[in-house]
């Protein structure tokens, strides 16, 4: 069984630290299942293609696996109302610094 490493991203390390005690524990639960079954997430289309997103609860988190050095980034943590338009916009930003 592979022993998978989670890594989270800036951004999804600021957003866990700023949420209320009850949903960091929500989270980090969510992220123990990821951690021991990653691909029980749903697979994105489109523009987040390649992505995955776990819902636990109001929230989403959006992570890629990376079967090479058997770990999961997390992308992104948000509520489930504006996760993905606050994830694209965050790519967008750094794909026009980028360029």
């Amino acid at each position: 069984m592979i022993q998978w490493k989670i890594r989270l991203t800036p951004e999804a390390t600021k957003t866990l630290s700023k949420l209320h005690p009850e949903n960091k524990k929500i989270i980090k639960a969510a992220l123990k299942q990821i951690r021991q079954s990653p691909y029980s997430g749903t697979d994105l289309q489109e523009e987040l293609s390649g992505l995955k997103s776990f819902k636990p609860k109001r929230y989403r988190i959006l992570y890629k696996i990376n079967e090479e050095e058997q770990s999961i980034e997390i992308y992104y943590i948000g509520h489930r109302r504006d996760v993905y338009e606050h994830f694209k916009r965050l790519l967008n930003r750094f794909s026009t610094h980028s360029t």
